[in-house]
């Protein structure tokens, strides 16, 4: 027993030693984080959504950018693609320079949550609140080329500006940049504008605490709104497009949220858990008075009404989704992470009275299980490398040199940019009358009708046009995707015959009615 004893004070001395160096740990923060999501933003090919980000981001000028956000079909603040652009302009339009400002963005919220946590416990629970959002499903826009990542970083900085200037820190310039923060939020994302309501939320509970209101971090709440004014006309627009939206908000989306975002964090969780109750029952007692680190952590209650407040933004979207905009999904409420990130850490802290040895521990489990996360996508990712399905089948030798159709909105707009030695013959589709009869929704379709074929310069065609043509053509893709056509060629007397299946991906040859067919209809 003496030797575990004095194992664990050798133990806990060096750890207190490590703890006092901040700069070390976010050093090393910076280069596990920078290393694997540079391997995976420079691997993973571009989807359907950040394929939009493309094809706007390489048009001419910003003002042919706000010609296309005003078709109402990409519903994006144009800071987001100025942004983007600039990353374009320095590093080439490729993959990687489409996702920098992402991967920034995602790595400033990580480092504003270690120094908002560091200012309340000790500096290893601060790491575990910057390591926590790697290991949920947040980490993903890391490293895509959409503007949550974004909208992440600057809703952490504000939330660590606001905490600056509660506590009196460079007062005047934290209330400044905390409006600036706030805006710049919501010129990433329109729903960027939830990150100011938990903050509003902890300032009501300060000012109920204090009995006095703080009117300069109230002026920094109503300035950071300006944006909204010179997003008007882009605003009206996309409200008029999104009546029949792809993503209806359910009620059942909450609690889903919570599920999906927070499903790779189970075992990190379970692992707090236990070393948190083997630290109470086996260690905290037995260990020498001189052996324990018994710094209280009693973060400000308005503090945790804040964090709060961030967990509770995917319920609020969802009703304001239900009543107002018509649309939720997931990751309109990414910034929910924020508040778990606070509130675990805190709460490891409290469980192990702050203690620094404990939290190293945790920060290593943590560790290990980004890298396991890691390690899943890039299986991931180098399977999709080697598949690229729809290319695939579209280039073997059995398949006839005729006309192709996509069948969804995803493999036209890939499929023109991963094969462009076959592009010239690839077309879609369109006809938002019969989406929303089949689909209950067409926002997509008019998305293909109004941006894709005058600002990306693709081939969208209308259905009813093209097969009263009755040309023979091959029809590609996945038919249970924002997909009608299928059924509806069925319909119309068209015969189709598969050619090839590889997974989820169909490929036909479509064929004009026989005559008698024709005749009957």
């Amino acid at each position: 027993m003496n030797f575990l004893k004095q194992l664990w004070q050798l133990g806990e001395s060096f750890a207190v030693r490590l703890e006092k160096n901040r700069l070390l740990l976010i050093s090393g923060f910076t280069v596990l984080y920078a290393v694997f999501t540079y391997v995976l933003a420079k691997r993973k090919p571009l989807w359907n959504d950040e394929l939009y980000t493309y094809y706007i981001a390489r048009l001419p000028a910003m003002t042919d950018v706000w010609g296309a956000l005003m078709s109402g079909s990409e519903q994006l603040p144009p800071f987001f693609y100025l942004l983007t652009r600039a990353s374009t302009a320095i590093f080439g339009l490729n993959d990687f320079a489409l996702r920098l400002p992402e991967m920034i963005g995602f790595w400033i919220m990580c480092i504003c949550l270690f120094a908002f946590v560091a200012r309340r416990a000790s500096n290893f629970y601060a790491l575990l609140a910057a390591i926590f959002p790697l290991v949920t499903y947040t980490y993903y826009y890391a490293f895509e080329a959409r503007p949550y990542g974004l909208v992440l970083g600057f809703s952490a900085l504000a939330l660590l500006c606001w905490q600056s200037a509660t506590m009196n820190r460079l007062r005047p310039l934290s209330i400044v940049c905390l409006s600036l923060s706030l805006a710049g939020a919501l010129s990433s994302h329109y729903y960027g504008i939830f990150a100011i309501f938990p903050l509003a939320l902890g300032e009501t509970v300060r000012t109920a605490i204090k009995r006095r209101l703080d009117v300069p971090i109230w002026a920094a709440f109503c300035l950071a709104l300006a944006p909204l004014v010179l997003h008007l006309p882009l605003i009206r627009q996309a409200s008029a497009s999104a009546g029949d939206f792809w993503a209806k908000p359910q009620w059942l989306d909450m609690p889903n949220f919570y599920i999906n975002m927070f499903f790779p964090t189970v075992l990190p969780l379970i692992l707090l858990l236990f070393l948190s109750g083997i630290y109470q029952t086996v260690w905290r007692d037995k260990m020498p008075d001189e052996s324990r680190t018994t710094s209280k952590i009693k973060p400000p209650i308005f503090e945790v009404a804040a964090a709060a407040g961030f967990i509770i933004i995917p319920i609020t979207c969802i009703i304001l989704g239900k009543f107002v905009t018509g649309g939720f999904t997931d990751r309109y409420a990414v910034i929910a992470v924020i508040g778990f990130s606070v509130l675990v850490s805190f709460v490891a802290a409290k469980l192990n009275n702050n203690n620094v040895l404990i939290s190293i521990v945790l920060v290593i489990c943590f560790v290990g299980c980004f890298r396991l996360l890691v390690l899943k996508e890039t299986w991931t990712v180098e399977n999709n490398l080697k598949a690229m399905t729809k290319i695939r089948l579209l280039q073997s030798k059995d398949v006839e040199n005729l006309p192709i159709v996509a069948t969804d909105p995803h493999t036209f707009i890939e499929l023109n940019y991963y094969a462009p030695e076959i592009s010239s013959r690839v077309a879609y589709l369109a006809d938002p009358e019969i989406s929303l009869r089949r689909l209950n929704q067409n926002s997509i379709e008019r998305g293909m009708v109004d941006l894709l074929k005058p600002w990306f310069g693709l081939n969208v065609t209308d259905y009813k046009s093209y097969i009263a043509a009755r040309p023979r053509f091959l029809l590609c893709g996945d038919p249970q995707h924002f997909s009608w056509i299928v059924p509806q060629l069925e319909e119309d007397g068209m015969q189709l015959e598969l050619k090839g299946f590889d997974g989820r991906i169909m490929l036909f040859t479509v064929s004009p009615p026989m005559p008698e067919t024709a005749h009957h209809r």
